[in-house]
């Protein structure tokens, strides 16, 4: 895996960009619900030809096992929370990246009791993906766009 250390002051703004966007496919969870995020990464520098994409995925939200897939084909092995390698083959090309999460939350809420009164407060979690790639001879940090999600709790 590309190690990432972007701490050796080259200047961001040297050559072109990798730009990250992420989305989720809710605004909203319950305890046990599923989120489906989707993070297109698109390259403008002829230099770059791969990256270490992460995904920060805050508690209460954790990641599902075998639900990465890249430009639709599945990658069960594949772990966005410990970061993988993405290549990009060509200058404009975009990847996108899709995998799956599940909010916890207190356990009666979880088995939807009817009467549970308990979960009816929720929380902003804040997400965001990043890639750190080799640019212009500095290793650098792309960072998406931040998702928030109210959490049931």
């Amino acid at each position: 895996m590309y190690n990432c250390n972007c701490n050796n002051g080259c200047n961001a703004n040297s050559c072109p960009n990798v730009t990250l966007t992420l989305q989720a496919n809710a605004t909203t969870l319950a305890p046990c619900n599923l989120i489906t995020y989707t993070c297109t990464i698109t390259n403008e520098d002829p230099n770059v030809t791969y990256g270490v994409f992460k995904e920060n995925m805050p508690s209460p939200i954790v990641f599902l096992p075998g639900t990465v897939t890249i430009n639709g084909q599945n990658y069960p092995t594949l772990n966005p929370t410990n970061g993988f390698n993405v290549n990009f083959l060509t200058m404009g090309n975009t990847i996108t990246i899709t995998y799956m999460g599940k909010a916890y939350g207190d356990s009666c809420c979880c088995v939807k009791v009817t009467t549970c009164d308990c979960c009816r407060n929720y929380r902003p979690v804040n997400n965001y993906a990043t890639l750190c790639y080799k640019q212009c001879c500095c290793n650098k940090v792309a960072t998406s766009n931040d998702v928030i999600v109210q959490v049931e709790y």
